[in-house]
């Protein structure tokens, strides 16, 4: 079995071009997956004001050594506590404002019928409240999908360096 030079070096300068291009595709490939993460974990963010799912943020592709990656984050104050959960404090809290909602109002009536008519308000007992996960659902989720992504990302890169097989 035979090589011409002219293949020897068709050869030789597909793999120098793969090699110079193979960091921008990954970075490229990470860069997509973070933003299918992105997208959501912000569908699966909880809605009140809308802040927090608005707030969520995606880094540069970085690298440290051999190691390329991206992160996921969102800058606001109590999204760690919506993420992962938090305990719920003791408090007081006043019946003028629980009956705002036909939902509040029937605890109120349950209070000054069990506490007397001049009751201010309640305490809140401390409990947990579980975090909804949003951003730890989303990463397992696309985490899942990678294998495939890649397969296909990688197949489509290989297509355009010419005909290597």
């Amino acid at each position: 079995m035979g090589m011409e030079y002219k293949d020897m070096q068709k050869l030789l300068d597909t793999f120098k071009t793969t090699q110079k291009n193979h960091e921008a595709f990954i970075r490229k490939f990470l860069l997509e997956i973070g933003m299918r993460t992105l997208a959501q974990t912000k569908a699966l963010t909880p809605v009140d004001t809308g802040n927090l799912r608005n707030r969520w943020e995606l880094s540069q592709v970085m690298r440290r050594g051999d190691e390329l990656w991206i992160v996921i984050f969102n800058p606001v104050l109590y999204a760690s506590h919506v993420e992962d959960g938090h305990m719920q404090h003791r408090r007081f809290l006043p019946l003028k404002y629980l009956e705002q909602s036909v939902k509040s109002r029937r605890i109120a009536r349950y209070a000054r019928k069990q506490y007397g008519k001049d009751v201010k308000g309640i305490m809140l007992k401390e409990k947990w409240v579980p975090g909804k996960h949003m951003a730890r659902i989303s990463i397992t989720k696309v985490q899942q999908e990678i294998p495939v992504r890649y397969k296909k990302a990688l197949k489509q890169f290989m297509s355009g360096l010419g005909d290597v097989t």
